[in-house]
């Protein structure tokens, strides 16, 4: 599909807006569409929003609706192999109400359905203020006290303000009911109670304006200038207290990011924002004294404060504000919750006959704001306490023995006493995977012995694990992505064994277990294929070789040719000196990370296929690496000077968040997968004494070590089951061991699959 840009009247504006000049015309393929939706521009319904399977999202706006509709149509009546059902918010709302997605993914997916779009400042998605207290040293995360009222809109959170929104409420009102008067400029608008709103292309330019390139559309938006430094975003406390109590004017909201993206809270640009009247120099955002000084903490700790059972009982009633009921109509005038005509949906521009009127409405919709879609028309349903499933009665129609066994394994569930992650802070949750503090014990729940060194294990999002020989790569196509978390099952479409390591340096495939191996790639000579990577949805095959060259191979899954998999382009990838020795691929952050016997370390971007930015400081090479699935936060282990190996993190962007050193040698290294906001995912390291040892990942602590008395072998791969609920690991021998917690030893095992050298003999 391409799309070709016209020459709007108005396109200097965008492009001024946007910084960079995008391209006037790009293009997809079918198989990349993973979702569409029909959006507003401007208050207009003339746009669709296209969701790739790569994370890429395209915000098209036309000239009319029906042109829009049109679209739409050709589009979804194509072949669409990996479109998302997305249309259902009522299976989504009893996936939160049964805590199977969190709340941060529940609002996101509101957002979504509601028309708001990262691609459109004036409807970017809208989060609710969660705390008010931004000025202790510690918090507890379990007492109500600090926590905003979600029932009322933010600028009402105390009583005597709500008297003088009323107040000027009744006012308009009056003023509506005189009528149109002959000398009036503007005729009198229907009453409300705000005059700005909780969310427009100002709000979120003010809190990103330390980051390209919302810095650029900032000055652009300002008359290419920063704000007044008083009034530049500086202080969480500062910004609370405006919005909630001490400004009539500033009903702002949060975004999203307050909840991901610890970068927008510093000037790492350096960027002059001046001096405040007390003499201070903005620079970043002071945060409260309990994320001590940290961002990255007081994002992560917000998270959780977004998930703490005291926000997941009450989130139903902000929902009710900004997506429900009380959006508008009578129930939005009892709840105080009535902004400006012009931002609301069905306000038609194109009725207004006087050019003057309609250009001040047009420039009132791209500043004031936009209210949301509503979604539900009644109270939204509130969220099942914690835990409530099984302590309530169980029904009649278990049966008798099922309930004797669950009251039996009720009892034994002691509440384990474990300390926090952050001793200054009460009330985070650690998370139910295997080896979590708060989790009962782990214990073994199954050995096999196979006589030959693994090269690496792989969890699939099947549940399955396996576990494959040293030159082997696994590829394989699922059906359908996964969009909503636990709500589609996923299916392998195609799968292969990928080997290489040949003496005519051609990678050879696999795909049909009574047949010998077939001829895929044949390699240039130059480069000898030491190291390889799959990118399942996007079909990307990357292979490292000896002269330390990527090739990055474009793919197409066919029915045409023997190996069913064709190469469409191939790229070189140029960054290292010596042997790549390892290629990991993050596939929600489009990363890959390649490692080289010449100590050097590299992040590129799948997207794109260029160089990101190497991780540096590492005193030898890199032995180990891994990154998270739900941060995109690396680890990287080299061997320490002294004997023992150094482990560090660091973000997606490059920053090294700490280091650690450890005694012992460590092999191997991968993280937990938890959802962020319920749990503090850690780093398990498979050492060389057998021994696998975890790291919280929020400060590098060590958190448990988990040890097998019989087995001291080094532990040369290790990886955690898509639900957190295994933990695999395979030594030098080659015996496979899985952990669970000690309470579900009676739950079903994942399969295990081994792909050793022999299978790729014939």
């Amino acid at each position: 599909m391409y799309f070709v840009e016209d020459n709007a009247a108005d396109a200097h504006d965008n492009q001024s807006l946007h910084g960079e000049t995008e391209a006037p015309s790009f293009s997809w393929t079918y198989e990349e569409i993973k979702e569409v939706h029909k959006r507003w521009w401007q208050l207009r319904d003339n746009a669709v929003e296209i969701f790739l399977t790569n994370g890429r999202t395209l915000l098209l706006a036309f000239d009319n609706t029906k042109f829009r509709d049109d679209v739409y149509h050709n589009i979804l009546t194509s072949d669409l192999p990996n479109l998302l059902e997305h249309g259902n918010i009522t299976a989504l709302t009893q996936l939160w109400g049964s805590s199977q997605i969190t709340n941060f993914e529940y609002l996101t997916h509101l957002n979504k359905h509601a028309g708001r779009s990262f691609n459109d400042l004036m409807q970017y998605p809208v989060f609710p203020f969660i705390l008010r207290d931004y000025t202790s040293e510690t918090l507890d995360l379990q007492d109500p006290s600090i926590y905003r009222n979600l029932s009322k809109p933010i600028a009402v959170q105390s009583k005597e303000k709500e008297d003088r929104y009323v107040d000027n409420y009744r006012y308009l009102e009056e003023e509506y009911k005189k009528g149109i008067r002959e000398d009036d400029p503007m005729p009198p608008v229907q009453p409300y109670h705000y005059g700005s709103h909780y969310s427009n292309s100002g709000t979120v330019l003010h809190f990103l304006v330390r980051m390209p390139p919302f810095t650029k559309m900032f000055l652009a938006y300002q008359d290419q200038s920063f704000d007044i430094p008083d009034r530049t975003f500086h202080s969480m406390n500062t910004t609370w207290r405006l919005s909630s109590y001490e400004s009539m004017t500033d009903v702002k909201e949060l975004i999203p990011e307050f909840f991901y993206l610890p970068e927008f809270l510093v000037n790492r640009e350096g960027f002059d924002f001046g001096v405040r009247q007390n003499g201070e120099r903005v620079n970043h955002v002071n945060l409260p004294p309990w994320a001590r000084n940290d961002p990255r903490l007081f994002i992560l700790i917000h998270r959780q404060a977004l998930e703490s059972d005291q926000v997941s009982q009450t989130l139903c009633q902000w929902i009710d504000l900004v997506f429900g009921l009380k959006q508008k109509g009578k129930a939005a005038v009892q709840a105080i919750n009535v902004f400006h005509p012009a931002t609301y949906f069905g306000m038609d521009v194109s009725s207004v006959e006087d050019p003057v009127q309609r250009r001040a409405l047009e420039t009132m919709i791209k500043t004031y704001g936009q209210t949301p879609r509503q979604l539900f028309n009644a109270s939204h349903i509130s969220r099942a306490g914690p835990k409530l499933t099984i302590d309530g009665e169980l029904p009649a129609a278990m049966g008798l023995l099922v309930q004797l066994a669950f009251r039996e394994t009720r009892e034994q569930t002691k509440e384990i006493v474990c300390p926090s992650p952050l001793p200054w802070i009460k009330g985070l949750k650690w998370g139910e995977y295997v080896g979590s503090p708060s989790a009962p014990d782990p214990v073994v729940c199954f050995s096999q012995p196979h006589g030959e060194r693994f090269g690496s294990l792989l969890a699939l999002p099947t549940r399955a694990i396996c576990g494959l020989s040293r030159k082997f790569c696994l590829m394989m196509i699922y059906s359908k992505e996964q969009g909503v978390r636990s709500m589609h099952s996923t299916d392998i479409q195609w799968s292969a064994i990928l080997s290489w390591g040949y003496a005519d340096n051609i990678l050879r495939l696999k795909s049909k277990q009574s047949e010998p191996p077939i001829n895929f790639i044949q390699c240039s000579q130059l480069h000898q294929v030491t190291s390889c990577a799959w990118v399942p949805d996007s079909c990307q095959l990357f292979t490292g070789s000896k002269c330390g060259v990527i090739t990055a191979y474009s793919n197409r899954f066919t029915s045409t040719t023997p190996s069913e998999m064709e190469v469409e382009s191939q790229v070189h990838l140029y960054g290292h000196t010596g042997e790549v020795t390892s290629l990991f691929v993050c596939k929600p952050y489009s990363i890959l990370i390649s490692v080289s016997q010449d100590g050097t370390c590299i992040l590129w971007d799948l997207n794109r296929l260029c160089y990101v930015q190497s991780l540096t400081g590492h005193k030898s090479p890199v032995t180990a690496v891994s990154a998270s699935e739900t941060t995109g936060d690396i680890a990287t282990v080299c061997d320490s000077v002294g004997g023992g190996s150094d482990l560090r993190l660091w973000t997606v962007n490059g920053d090294l968040i700490g280091h650690v050193h450890c005694r012992e040698i460590i092999c191997s290294v991968a993280f937990s997968n938890q959802p962020e906001g319920v749990s503090v995912n850690v780093i398990a390291g498979g050492l060389e004494n057998g021994v696998v040892r975890l790291w919280s990942t929020w400060d590098l602590k060590p958190v448990r070590e988990i040890t097998f008395s019989k087995s001291s072998k080094p532990i040369i791969s290790l990886t955690y089951s898509c639900d957190g609920h295994h933990l695999y690991t395979a030594n030098s021998e080659g015996t496979v061991m899985a952990w669970c917690r000690r309470d579900q030893q009676r739950m079903k095992l994942p399969m295990f699959y081994s792909f050793l050298s022999s299978y790729a003999a014939g």
